[in-house]
């Protein structure tokens, strides 16, 4: 994983470097807190990198002990995560635009709630992954100011490849965020 991580990411840096057009770097900001760095491209399109964290997250829930009880618990998880989108950029006015794309990542859950044995409620064990490959798309809204500064608002629905179950605390859909970022 590390290796097609690490080829993906030299493959994006040797594309974004034979282009002379401006990078943006800066944060997003929503369901997770993020460094994002954006590159546009001569086709029109824009490559962004973000790798980010969603800080612990304070839940109540239900559990059940082994002999199938139930347990109200409260529990925390959060995840870290290194995403990477494409993006077709479309102009609404000058320095204005919408922008459609995919997106690819990594993630990792943590927390005492992955620490814990967890059953069902036929006694069964369940494991809750804490290894995340999600897939996904992004559409957004971004204005460059005369200034420097460019600023973003997003929606990037996240889905775990290893497919919706009990244990999948690793795909994300409510994932709007705000970006602000540097032009250089």
């Amino acid at each position: 994983m590390k290796k097609l991580f690490s080829t993906l990411l030299i493959i994006s840096l040797f594309i974004g470097v034979t282009t002379a057009q401006s990078n943006s770097f800066g944060t997003r900001i929503g369901y997770n807190f993020e460094l994002s760095l954006q590159h546009p491209l001569a086709s029109s399109g824009m490559l962004e990198f973000d790798a980010g964290v969603t800080p612990f997250i304070f839940q109540k829930g239900v559990m059940y002990n082994e002999d199938g009880t139930a347990v109200d618990l409260q529990y925390t998880y959060g995840r870290v995560q290194a995403v990477i989108a494409y993006d077709w950029i479309m102009d609404i006015l000058p320095s204005f635009y919408w922008y459609l794309g995919a997106a690819v990542g990594v993630s990792w859950g943590y927390g005492e709630f992955f620490e814990s044995p967890h059953y069902d409620k036929n006694g069964k064990l369940v494991t809750y992954r804490k290894l995340g490959l999600p897939i996904g798309a992004q559409i957004g809204l971004e204005y460059e100011f005369k200034a420097p500064i460019n600023i973003s608002v997003d929606w990037r629905p996240m889905v775990n490849v290893f497919g919706f179950s009990q244990g999948d605390y690793t795909s994300y859909l409510y994932s709007f965020s705000l970006g602000v970022r540097y032009r250089f």
